[in-house]
């Protein structure tokens, strides 16, 4: 009976065991040589896409480009939103990015991100930025369950993202699916023995 109990309470574990998948996005494939910057319309890395809005376009600066912040990072051109989603449709969540100035006007200034979560919710958060071209990390709170996340470039300040931590939950297989029903099953013949005795 002992091991039957325990065979069960390893099998539900095992279901609830799924990690988070964690990618970073780095943005390595825009490194490129040169005074200027490349022009896209769209971006993808690891699983995950980036859009620009109507009429936007997404950009990286050149490792001899004022703009360069010590990687290659995305950025936009002025007033476009960026948009950032899964691949797949699926939801996300962000943990951390790393943020720096592109091309803007002298001093600090602040970019809020927006979470669209599954069910209609949204989530958003503001950092500071302080007008250089070298990257900051910066870590988000609550950007979780997501369907999509936006930002949206000044007029006279526009900024760049590198190093974007984003995690799915893992799928558990169909294995643990099938030890979590044996589980469930055992506790149900042990309950069912129980009360007949």
């Amino acid at each position: 009976m002992t091991f039957l109990r325990a065979t069960a309470v390893a099998a539900i574990l095992a279901a609830g065991g799924a990690h988070a998948q964690t990618t970073t996005i780095t943005f390595d494939p825009l490194e490129q040589p040169g005074h200027f910057a490349s022009l896209f319309p769209s971006y993808s890395e690891g699983g995950y896409n980036f859009d620009s809005s109507f009429l936007g376009l997404l950009s990286s600066a050149h490792q001899s480009s004022f703009a360069y912040a010590g990687s290659a990072g995305l950025g936009a051109t002025a007033l476009s939103t960026t948009t950032l989603s899964r691949a797949d449709g699926g939801a996300f969540s962000l943990s951390s990015i790393s943020l720096a100035d592109f091309v803007s006007l002298p001093g600090s200034f602040d970019v809020t991100f927006v979470g669209h979560q599954v069910g209609g919710g949204t989530v958003t958060q503001t950092f500071s930025l302080n007008g250089s071209h070298t990257f900051s990390n910066y870590n988000f709170t609550g950007f979780d369950n997501l369907l999509s996340a936006s930002w949206k470039e000044g007029a006279f300040r526009t900024f760049q993202v590198d190093n974007i931590s984003a995690s799915v939950s893992a799928v558990p297989e169909p294995a643990t699916y099938g030890m979590l029903l044996g589980g469930l099953g055992l506790l149900g013949f042990m309950l069912r023995r129980k009360n007949a005795a």
